[in-house]
């Protein structure tokens, strides 16, 4: 029993502790692992469209909450003229005013998707330059999600090979 002790120590001080990294084989010649997301978020350009995407979002939202406060002020008026208007007529008063301000909505946020795709197909065009340079230099035979993956050698990640790649293609992107 007396041998038991020592070892149950061992064990639960291991399991508390953290786990070291895992080293996963040896690399495997020709396959490639690359981490969409996070070659473009490490890029120039991805922080450059995460930026202006910010801010056309703070933009659209204050005015949004403008044009909102207009027509909120419209309803309080038409509020106010209930009593002297027909109910017909005030019924559809107040639903043009809720159309226009679902209206007002839409229109911000097709703005926002617009600009969204704009810079995301200048990303995608420079991703896809930039992981056909690497893929011919490192002599990629396949190329898989690195996402996807339990784990990996880091010898085969070509995720900062390509995000630096991207940065010498497209440097910012253009919303406009």
């Amino acid at each position: 029993m007396r041998a038991f002790t020592p070892l149950a120590i061992v064990l639960l001080a291991c399991l508390g502790a953290p786990a070291a990294a895992q080293t996963f084989g040896p690399p495997i010649e020709g396959l490639c692992l690359l981490s969409r997301s996070a070659a473009i978020s490490a890029s120039r350009a991805g922080q450059s469209m995460q930026g202006q995407l910010r801010q056309l979002q703070s933009s659209l939202s204050s005015e949004l909450e403008q044009r909102s406060a207009a027509l909120q002020q419209q309803r309080s008026a038409l509020e106010a003229r209930r009593s002297a208007t027909a109910p017909i007529e005030y019924q559809r008063q107040q639903a043009a005013l809720e159309q226009q301000l679902r209206a007002l909505d839409q229109e911000q946020n097709g703005r926002f998707i617009i600009a969204q795709q704009r810079g995301q197909q200048q990303i995608d065009q420079a991703l896809n330059t930039a992981l056909g340079r690497v893929v011919s230099g490192r002599s990629c035979a396949v190329v898989m999600e690195r996402d996807n993956s339990y784990g990996w050698n880091n010898a085969m990640d070509i995720t900062p090979a390509v995000a630096r790649e991207m940065d010498g293609i497209l440097q910012a992107v253009d919303l406009g």
